[in-house]
């Protein structure tokens, strides 16, 4: 075979990795996240929760905790579909109770220690919008668990705001990110 030829089918050959490469690599996002430090077991609840975040200080108490009060509406909602049934703060729990049970990571080799579970929190703003993705620094890490937690927290569908005594507001979230861990695929 002639050079000519050879060039002529390794070059589609080429880019056609290539462009599978990129492709892959852009499926790969790692989203950013900073560290949450806190001894509040608030941040380290076993299921899916919010608060509503206080918009000025007349809503703290004197120790600056968020005063608690009745309210009528309902927490964040997850999704177009949830946000459509008549009960939007029970559909969001089930749908993280459903998705972040038990992730699986391939190829992971976790700590000695480490608890199998991330907590991932975030803000969501009166428009909808997530304000930054935080996580809860624990005493064993396991780093592509955290940014795997990450990720699939921030590939979620579309939030709608929290709604308290008919306005929207603002609100903080924490979803716990549960990993399938077995005793093989634990490290010494």
């Amino acid at each position: 075979m002639k050079i000519s030829k050879l060039a002529k089918l390794t070059l589609p050959i080429f880019l056609c990795s290539l462009f599978s490469t990129i492709q892959a690599q852009q499926a790969r996002t790692n989203h950013p996240f900073s560290w949450k430090e806190s001894k509040d077991q608030w941040y380290m609840s076993k299921d899916y929760t919010f608060k509503y975040a206080p918009d000025d200080l007349s809503g703290m108490t004197s120790k600056g905790q968020v005063a608690e009060k009745a309210t009528v509406g309902h927490g964040p909602v997850c999704s177009n579909t949830c946000n459509e049934t008549t009960e939007p703060g029970a559909c969001t729990e089930r749908l993280m109770k459903e998705k972040f049970k038990e992730v699986e990571l391939p190829g992971v080799t976790f700590p000695n220690g480490y608890s199998g579970v991330e907590y991932v929190t975030f803000d969501i703003l009166t428009n909808g919008k997530v304000n930054s993705y935080q996580v809860v620094k624990q005493a064993v890490l396991c780093k592509p668990c955290i940014q795997a937690a990450v990720n699939e927290v921030a590939a979620l569908d579309e939030w709608h705001p929290a709604i308290q005594d008919g306005r929207i507001v603002k609100s903080t979230v924490v979803v716990p990110v549960y990993f399938k861990t077995g005793a093989a695929h634990q490290s010494n």
